[in-house]
C-alpha cells in the first residue's frame, strides 16, 4: 500500500508515476495541490492587475477589441473605467472558479475513457479521477510562478496583459496580434497544457496499465478536438 507523502507536490514534476501508483494515499495532497493552483493563480492575477497604472490597463483591454466604431469604442471605455479596479479581483474570483470546473470536467473525460479503453480498469471512483485530474494540470502551477518571476522582476508595472500567457504558442512561434481571428486559439494553446498531457499520459499508463501509445491517445484527446474544433470555427 502506497503512502502519503507531502513529496508527491514535488514527485508530480520530476517523478510522475510515484504519485500515481500511490493515487489512493495521496487524495489529500492532491487537495492541497488543487489549493496551491487555485490560491497562487489568484494571487498572481491580483499583483499584476492591481500593480497597472488605471490608463494602461483600460488602454490595454481597448486594445484586444480590435477594429470597433468610435461610438463603441467609447462606451466600452466607459464600462472599463467602472470596473477596472477591479480587475484583479475578478480574475482571482475567476481562478476559484475555473480550476474546480475545469478539474471536475476533465475528471469526468478520464472516468468515461478509463472504462472504454483501459486494459486494467481501476476500481476508481469519481472522487479519485478527481485527484487524477488535479495532477495533471500541477503545471499550470509552474506556469504561473515563471509568469510572477517575469512582472516582478520587470523594471515596471505597466506590462502587456497578455504576459500570463508568456508560454503560448503565439508568444512563441506565431505572433498573431490581439484582433486576429487565430489571436485567442493560439494565446491558449501554452507549452504547460502539452505538460500536462504528459503527465495524463504516464498517469494512463500507471493506474489503467495502458501502453504508452493509447495513454497518450487519451490524454491528448481532449486537447485536440479543443482546439481543433476552435482552430476550424476560428
Amino acid at each position: 500500500m502506497g503512502t502519503s507523502s507531502t513529496m508527491s507536490l514535488i514527485n508530480v514534476f520530476i517523478e510522475p508515476k510515484s504519485v500515481f501508483d500511490n493515487l489512493h494515499a495521496n487524495k489529500k495532497w492532491g487537495l492541497v495541490g488543487l489549493a496551491l493552483l487555485i490560491g497562487i493563480t489568484g494571487l498572481s492575477s491580483m499583483m499584476f492587475f492591481n500593480g497597472m497604472s488605471t490608463d494602461w490597463l483600460i488602454e490595454q483591454q481597448l486594445a484586444g477589441m480590435g477594429d470597433v466604431s468610435p461610438s463603441e469604442m467609447k462606451n466600452a471605455r466607459q464600462g472599463l473605467a467602472m470596473m477596472v479596479e477591479h480587475t484583479g479581483t475578478m480574475a482571482a474570483v475567476g481562478s476559484l472558479i475555473m480550476f474546480p470546473m475545469t478539474t471536475a470536467l476533465f475528471a469526468l473525460y478520464y472516468k468515461v475513457a478509463s472504462s472504454a479503453l483501459a486494459v486494467t480498469k481501476p476500481d476508481f471512483t469519481f472522487a479519485d479521477w478527481f485527484s487524477f485530474s488535479i495532477w495533471t494540470q500541477m503545471p499550470a502551477l509552474i506556469n504561473t510562478l515563471g509568469f510572477m518571476a517575469l512582472f516582478l522582476t520587470a523594471a515596471t508595472s505597466d506590462l502587456p496583459i497578455s504576459m500570463p500567457n508568456y508560454a503560448s504558442i503565439n508568444q512563441l512561434l506565431l505572433g498573431y496580434v490581439a484582433g486576429e481571428s487565430l489571436y485567442v486559439w493560439a494565446e491558449s494553446l501554452n507549452l504547460f497544457s502539452i505538460w500536462s498531457a504528459v503527465i495524463a499520459t504516464i498517469g494512463f499508463n500507471r493506474c489503467c496499465k495502458m501502453p504508452f501509445g493509447q495513454s497518450a491517445f487519451c490524454a491528448v484527446l481532449p486537447l485536440v478536438i479543443i482546439f481543433g474544433v476552435w482552430f476550424l470555427l476560428a
